[in-house]
């Protein structure tokens, strides 16, 4: 369980407990990583329920590692023999290509080929050998991506499309908006980092984790609707020769992010560009970073080396730095 999630559940469980307000939380694995899912209110259980189905539903047509997924469909087309993909699928899709479009490629879901070669899928312990990288790079572009009329589709051969950049955030906040039609108070999605939550009375106190000590937090955010979605290299990464490879990969290298920053955190109501740009943000480095949230209109969140938070002048009276660490604000 994250620390993000028991910041929420006892807050959530103390409140419940003194108003009598029915609450309710499941914990499932599901794509690729623990997931809690929380409801506060009198159709807390109902709630909960519905989201449980429906994110295993969505995995199934979203995951490029479920076979007949349409995503999985999709690699396995061709110019000769598109695929049909359902509407929000479709919306996803290309929403996800003006992204990649927005962020010059730095951003990109034709890269599963490159995380395949890393190793990525399973438990990697060593470097690609160089050939095999400029292989994939060689099937990496989101123009390869072809949106036809009539929701059809396909790709090039060789690309692999993977939404794992992109997946969760899109599903919290369509499990959210579920949830928000039944007689609830307070819902809290954690997707593995990614926490998307909404209070209909009071803000609801989010606590970011420290890149450095895994029981300790850098920050806490209040928000009462939205995701905080935070992306770095200290989770997922393996290690040769004493240094340390993480699984964002750079798409203009082939290699792991080398970033001058330890995490990024972004604050916003869109959780699918929120999950995008917190690891765009973090393979650009801080000065790009910087510039790109704020062309962007994104609120964000940069953890420095030396204990700097580099935040967002909008987040101003929402952002509390934790001891050891010191807000400065850009924008």
């Amino acid at each position: 369980m994250s620390i993000l999630y028991v910041l929420f559940f006892l807050g959530n469980c103390l409140t419940a407990c003194q108003k009598k307000i029915p609450s309710q939380s499941l914990q499932i694995f599901a794509l690729d990583t623990f997931i809690t899912l929380s409801a506060d209110g009198n159709e807390a259980e109902e709630a909960v329920k519905a989201a449980s189905s429906s994110l295993t539903a969505l995995e199934k047509r979203l995951s490029r590692h479920i076979e007949g997924s349409e995503i999985d469909n999709l690699n396995h087309s061709s110019f000769g023999s598109p695929v049909t993909l359902s509407d929000d699928v479709y919306a996803l899709l290309s929403k996800t290509l003006d992204m990649a479009s927005k962020t010059d490629g730095i951003f990109d879901p034709t890269v599963g080929a490159l995380m395949d070669v890393w190793g990525w899928n399973k438990d990697p312990d060593r470097i690609p050998q160089q050939d095999r990288i400029d292989e994939a790079l060689s099937t990496l572009d989101y123009s390869r991506i072809h949106l036809l009329d009539d929701h059809q589709a396909y790709v090039d051969e060789g690309t692999i499309v993977d939404l794992g950049g992109v997946a969760k955030g899109y599903i919290a906040d369509a499990l959210m908006q579920q949830m928000k039609k039944y007689d609830v108070v307070r819902i809290i999605l954690d997707l593995g980092g990614n926490i998307c939550g909404w209070a209909k009375d009071r803000a609801i106190k989010v606590g970011v984790r420290s890149p450095k000590e895994e029981s300790a937090m850098i920050a806490i955010v209040s928000v009462q609707e939205g995701s905080v979605i935070t992306s770095g290299a200290y989770e997922r990464y393996f290690e040769v020769d004493g240094k340390r490879y993480g699984h964002i990969m750079d798409t203009r290298t082939g290699y792991p992010v080398e970033s001058d920053m330890l995490s990024v955190t972004v604050i916003t109501e869109d959780g699918t560009l929120g999950d995008i740009l917190s690891t765009t943000l973090f393979a650009c480095g801080k000065e790009e970073a910087m510039e790109l949230s704020e062309q962007l209109g994104v609120h964000c969140i940069l953890c420095m080396q030396d204990g700097t938070l580099l935040v967002s002048e909008e987040l101003k009276g929402s952002v509390d730095a934790q001891q050891g660490w010191t807000i400065q604000y850009f924008g």
